[in-house]
C-alpha cells in the first residue's frame, strides 16, 4: 500500500491525478485521548458534530506540493476503548478498497501475521479508457437547479428486521414480480430500501410535480469485468446507475414499480457498453476539467456499506461503523450495518441521511409508514 504514503496532485499536461512518493514518506498519524467513555456517547450511534473530532483534519503543509491521500487517528477513551478514524481520498480507492486497507492494517497491528490476508493489487490501467471520445449519454441533469437549503441536519435512523420484512410483504403478491416461468422474483433488502427511501425523501422535500428526481446507485463491477478485476484491487471499482422520474411520478409510484425500475437499472449498468460509456464520460470530464456547479435537491446517491468488508472479527469487539460525509454533500445517503451495541437491531439496517430540519421530520414520518 506504499502509494498511499505519497502525495496526490493534478498533472498540468492532461489534468490527470498522480501520486508521487519517495522512500521515507509516510501517512499522517494522530494519537488522541478523551475523558469520555464510549458508552456515554452511545458508541457513536449518530453522526453528530462531535464525531468529527475523531478523524484527522487535513492541514496543508507549507511548501509541500499535493496533499495526503490518507490520514489516520486513534483516540483512546477513559473506558479503555478506542476509535480508529480514517480520512482518505475517494480518487485513490472506493469503500471496498479502503476497507481492504483498513483490514490489512488491523491484521498487521495485531502482531499475529506479517502479511495481510489479501495482498494489494494496483492495476489501475485496467480501468483506463483507451478508445476515441465519442458521443455518450452522460449523467442525467436534475431539472431546474434547486439546491438543498436551510438548517441542515444529519441523522442515523434504525430500520429493523421486522420493518424490512413488512416492506417486502407489500410487494410479495404483486404480479410484476413473476418472471416468464411464473417464479417469484427475489427482492433484495437493498432494492426495497432504495425504493422506500427515495420516495420518502421526495415526499419530505415537497418537490414540485415537474421537478426531476434522480436515484443514483453505486454498483460494484469488480466481478463483472471481463476478465474480473483481480482479488486485492483497491482502486475505484464501481459505476453509478440512475433511475429518473418526475417528482409527481415518484410520489405516486408503488414500491413494486420502483423496485422493478431499480432492478432494470442494475441489470443495464452491468452491460459492457454501459461501463465503457461511463469510462468515456469520466475521460471527457477530466480532459475538459468540468467544473462542479453543485447538486440539485432532486438528486440522491444511495451507497451500501453493509458488505464492503469492514465487518471483521479480528477487531477485538467492533461495536460500530459510521461514515463522516461532509455536510456539503447532503445528497449522499448510506445504508449501514446494525450497531452491535443494540441487540434489538439484529438483522436490521441503519440509514444515514442529511436533510433540512423541517424535511427530516416529514421524512421520518414517511419512513415509519410501513
Amino acid at each position: 500500500y506504499y502509494p498511499l504514503a505519497g502525495k496526490l496532485h493534478r498533472k498540468s499536461d492532461d489534468n490527470r491525478l498522480q501520486l508521487n512518493y519517495k522512500a521515507g514518506d509516510g501517512v499522517p498519524f494522530t494519537k488522541a485521548t478523551s475523558t469520555s467513555t464510549l458508552s456515554s456517547i452511545n458508541y457513536l450511534d449518530s453522526a453528530g458534530d462531535g464525531a468529527y473530532q475523531l478523524v484527522p483534519c487535513y492541514v496543508p503543509v507549507k511548501g509541500c506540493e499535493g496533499y495526503d491521500p490518507l490520514a489516520l487517528q486513534v483516540t483512546k477513551f477513559a473506558c479503555g476503548g478506542i476509535t480508529i478514524g480514517m480520512a482518505h481520498s475517494h480518487s485513490v480507492s472506493d469503500g471496498v478498497g479502503a476497507a481492504q486497507f483498513f483490514r490489512a492494517m488491523i491484521e498487521l497491528a495485531s502482531g499475529k501475521t506479517q502479511r495481510p490476508s489479501v495482498i494489494p493489487v494496483w492495476d489501475r490501467e485496467r480501468l483506463l479508457f483507451n478508445g476515441k471520445l465519442g458521443d455518450v449519454v452522460g449523467s442525467p441533469k436534475a431539472g431546474s437547479f434547486i439546491s438543498l437549503t436551510g438548517d441542515m441536519t444529519r441523522e442515523i435512523l434504525n430500520i429493523t428486521s421486522d420493518d424490512i420484512t413488512n416492506l417486502k410483504k407489500t410487494i410479495a403478491e404483486n404480479e410484476q414480480f413473476t418472471n416468464e416461468t411464473e417464479k417469484k422474483v427475489v427482492v433484495t433488502t437493498f432494492e426495497i430500501l432504495a425504493a422506500h427511501v427515495w420516495r420518502a425523501r421526495c415526499r419530505a422535500l415537497n418537490m414540485s410535480p415537474d421537478e426531476t428526481a434522480i436515484l443514483d446507485i453505486v454498483i460494484d463491477i469488480r466481478s463483472f469485468m471481463d476478465p474480473p478485476l483481480p482479488v486485492g484491487y483497491y482502486g475505484n471499482g464501481y459505476v453509478s446507475g440512475n433511475v429518473v422520474l418526475t417528482a409527481k411520478e415518484l410520489r405516486e409510484a408503488s414500491l413494486a414499480h420502483l423496485v422493478r425500475l431499480i432492478k432494470d437499472m442494475k441489470k443495464a449498468a452491468l452491460d459492457k457498453q454501459f461501463v465503457l460509456g461511463k469510462l468515456t464520460e469520466i475521460e471527457r470530464r477530466v480532459k475538459e476539467m468540468e467544473s462542479f456547479k453543485g447538486i440539485s435537491r432532486g438528486f440522491m446517491t444511495l451507497t451500501d456499506w453493509r458488505q464492503i468488508g469492514l465487518q471483521y472479527d479480528g477487531w477485538g469487539g467492533l461495536k460500530n461503523i459510521i461514515p463522516l460525509i461532509p455536510m456539503a454533500m447532503p445528497f449522499i445517503s448510506v445504508l449501514l450495518p446494525a450497531s452491535k451495541a443494540d441487540p434489538a437491531m439484529s438483522g436490521g439496517v441503519r440509514l444515514l441521511v442529511t436533510l433540512p430540519k423541517d424535511a427530516m421530520t416529514k421524512f421520518k414520518e414517511e419512513m415509519n409508514a410501513i
